[in-house]
């Protein structure tokens, strides 16, 4: 089963109107009891931009994905805030697919590309089986990723678009390229 490593930020998360920390705060207010996570409707429903999510939500249909976060909000969040988030977001195919190394780790001084060779080095028998979504600003180290064949397995989106049709079309172009890839 093929690994998406996974950004939020220009990714799905525009953020436009919400973004990480408020997504921290308001599950910081639901953990201390003041709120519940009904009271952010207004987050839950904004904070990814839907054409993005229906996008990943078209490529985990056809393709069934196991997902490894390689989103900065690991930093914040742990496993258990992040499935709340993408469950009240819509995006809980995501959570339910979470590989059992749900992240990528992160270190102040390494870049994506560090932390997604990193995770793959542990993690050996998806070396062959793996794609990226990320944006051109924080993925910026994986346009030197040193495989050229893995290449076209990563698929940037540009700074405040987030996953359009565009990258949805190269994205699924990568994984159907993995796929021939095991057949072959």
């Amino acid at each position: 089963m093929t690994v998406l490593f996974l950004d939020f930020d220009d990714v799905l998360c525009l953020n436009s109107q919400f973004g990480g920390y408020d997504v921290m705060h308001a599950l910081a207010a639901v953990e201390r009891g003041e709120k519940h996570l009904e009271d952010f409707a207004e987050l839950w429903a904004s904070l990814f931009e839907q054409s993005c999510k229906d996008f990943l939500a078209c490529l985990h249909s056809e393709f069934k994905p196991t997902y490894v976060l390689s989103t900065s909000w690991t930093r914040f969040m742990n496993r258990s805030a992040l499935a709340a988030t993408l469950h009240a977001t819509g995006l809980g195919f995501v959570a339910q697919h979470l590989h059992p190394h749900w992240e990528t780790i992160k270190a102040f001084s390494t870049v994506r590309a560090q932390e997604i060779g990193h995770w793959l080095a542990q993690h050996p028998k998806y070396a062959q089986d793996w794609v990226a979504l990320d944006d051109h600003e924080s993925g910026v180290g994986l346009k030197n990723w040193p495989n050229k064949a893995d290449k076209s397995c990563i698929v940037l989106c540009k700074v405040n678009s987030g996953l359009t049709d565009v990258e949805y079309q190269q994205l699924r172009g990568a994984f159907l390229y993995r796929q021939s890839q095991l057949k072959g």
